[in-house]
């Protein structure tokens, strides 16, 4: 049975019920999203609303309370395998490498993890500017030339769902928008760039919308997603509490006025709380 012509294609990542508690306390409950082929996804919170937890839980750090998550319709939560290391790349919380070692080095090695031929990670190292400091140290990067490893890892083996936690944390307005800028293009490469992987195991080549990779990007700032999303799910005290379209202005205008509402709300408990003391 073959689906109708104008049949939604099936999400790459699909969340459902999404549930972290730490004994009495929930961390996260009830989370459900979706994220469709190439999208980039901001997932906006304040500290403590949970944003980490739903990164933990979905690169398997951490065991769930409740629901389930599924990436190309295989489910991934708690599991150990294959799966994890074909289909997801992230970056959580800083990039760590071998400080002793190249960025050269460190990338092949990740290469050999992956199953990549070496010569992929020469071809990132391109992509990501690092090309001509790739023998240099990873412990001798400035933090802008680190994220960029970060980036050049999490995307080495093209993955379907790249999750990124504050890739641009530290930097200057300059290393941002360098860092948003790779974002874009790595999501969606030229078509030269998404060859086949090559080598005695090389796959057939995947059609164009195959290729791309879908990207859920952990953040506070607003204008990190404005300049590199195309919808936002903020998260406040554990719960999905606005799904927005970015395309247009009302849905970054929505963003602004749940982020300033819940500013003053916050305001607000802590000038009672210190009353109250």
């Amino acid at each position: 049975m073959t689906s109708a012509p104008n049949a939604a294609p099936s999400p790459v990542l699909r969340v459902e019920g999404l549930t972290k508690r730490y004994g009495n306390f929930a961390a996260v409950t009830d989370v459900s999203f979706s994220l469709a082929d190439g999208e980039v996804v901001a997932f906006l919170g304040q500290n403590g609303a949970g944003k980490s937890t739903v990164i933990k839980l979905l690169c398997n750090l951490v065991r769930p309370s409740g629901g389930q998550a599924w990436l190309d319709g295989q489910p991934i939560l708690w599991t150990r395998g294959a799966l994890h290391r074909r289909k997801l790349g992230a970056v959580v919380e800083a990039p760590s490498f071998y400080p002793q070692l190249s960025g050269r080095r460190n990338l092949e090695l990740v290469a050999r993890l992956l199953g990549v031929p070496a010569g992929e990670a020469t071809r990132m190292l391109e992509r990501v500017g690092l090309a001509e400091r790739a023998d240099e140290r990873f412990g001798h990067y400035s933090q802008g030339m680190k994220q960029r490893l970060g980036l050049a890892a999490a995307f080495l083996h093209r993955p379907r769902l790249v999750i990124l936690d504050e890739p641009t944390g530290g930097l200057d307005p300059v290393g941002c928008a360098q860092i948003h800028e790779l974002i874009r293009g790595l999501a969606h490469p030229p078509d030269g760039a998404a060859r086949g992987r090559g080598g005695a195991d090389d796959r057939p080549e995947e059609p164009a919308q195959g290729r791309r990779s879908s990207v859920l990007l952990c953040t506070h700032q607003l204008s990190e997603a404005a300049a590199v999303c195309q919808r936002a799910l903020v998260i406040e005290r554990g719960r999905i509490v606005l799904d927005a379209n970015l395309a247009g202005p009302d849905g970054m205008a929505a963003v602004r006025a749940l982020f300033e509402s819940l500013a003053r709300t916050d305001s607000m408990g802590s000038t009672g709380a210190a009353v109250q003391a």
